[in-house]
């Protein structure tokens, strides 16, 4: 999404232009935000991604105001939503433009109020971009838990379904909250705890059991190293096949588990932190060829991770 220019009105009974690319003087509607900032649109464009505006505009259309000169006498739609939502909106709708730049990107409360205002004005096309854009946001990024409370209390099924997978990527626990917990809508805070339960229950069966049918055989070594390291026996592939390998594979294994209990991502097992202690076992406890074998933990927790995500209820 294009960054905004700021809107610069102290004077809240003035009535500012919003500046390029909704200035055009050929436009034929004015839209008018909450703040009193005027977009200079036109009416086709609006109709094509809205069939509520496209309905509107069929409809006799009311007289002008008393702050609009002759030139500017066309039909005036007052809306509900802030200048910066309303821009936010108009952006993505219209072809692509030169927009001045130097302002920052959406706020969370301005990513939800756009996602608002598209389902308000029955934008389906748009909103799917709008979502694109919340997925990759910064706000998203920075405050996971509370995009996901906007998105639940405002109605947004999808986009409380985006950041309820962002949530994902964290730790879903009381210390890791920590002082948000006390601006947590409740119902919307079950609603998330009973997600990651789900995704944990799933991740957890998912890896557990040392049976691995979608680790592809051209992986790992069809032959079992021989020596007197404790092993362990995985199936891997679609035929199951049998690979005993040195003990430091299932202790990784039972740490991925324990770390999906609160934290049900592939970035939770494939971390260095939960892989470093089977690369750390004493040369008394590994041969050196199952040394050389446990290079390739890196690429199993992959694969392991990737079913991890696979999984995860949507």
């Amino acid at each position: 999404m294009a960054t905004l220019p700021e809107l610069n009105h102290s004077d809240d009974a003035t009535i500012t232009t919003f500046g390029p690319p909704f200035d055009d003087t050929n436009a034929d509607v004015i839209l008018r935000s909450s703040d009193r900032v005027d977009f200079l649109v036109y009416e086709v464009i609006l109709s094509k991604a809205s069939p509520v505006f496209k309905t509107m505009f069929s409809l006799p259309q009311p007289a002008t105001d008393a702050h609009h000169t002759p030139q500017d006498s066309r039909p005036i739609v007052v809306l509900a939503e802030h200048g910066r939502v309303v821009a936010a909106l108009l952006l993505t709708i219209y072809p692509p433009t030169l927009v001045s730049a130097g302002a920052g990107p959406l706020s969370l409360n301005d990513h939800i109020a756009v996602l608002d205002m598209a389902r308000k004005y029955d934008m389906a096309a748009t909103s799917r971009r709008l979502l694109v854009d919340f997925e990759g946001s910064e706000a998203l990024r920075n405050d996971h838990l509370q995009a996901f409370c906007a998105a639940y209390g405002c109605e947004l099924p999808e986009a409380a379904k985006i950041a309820a997978k962002a949530s994902l990527k964290h730790p879903f626990t009381l210390d890791a909250i920590g002082d948000d917990l006390q601006y947590i809508n409740g119902p919307a805070f079950h609603t998330l705890w009973k997600f990651h339960r789900a995704c944990s229950t799933a991740a957890v069966k998912a890896i557990s059991g040392h049976t691995y049918t979608w680790i592809p055989n051209i992986w790992w070594s069809s032959s079992s190293v021989r020596c007197r390291c404790s092993k362990i026996g995985l199936s891997l592939g679609p035929t199951l096949s049998y690979w005993a390998t040195n003990a430091s594979w299932g202790k990784y294994v039972d740490r991925a588990v324990k770390a999906l209990k609160t934290h049900p991502c592939s970035e939770a097992i494939t971390d260095r932190a939960i892989l470093l202690p089977s690369y750390q076992v004493p040369q008394a406890e590994m041969c050196g060829e199952c040394g050389r074998q446990i290079a390739g933990l890196s690429e199993f927790s992959r694969y392991l991770g990737e079913e991890v995500d696979r999984v995860s209820p949507t």
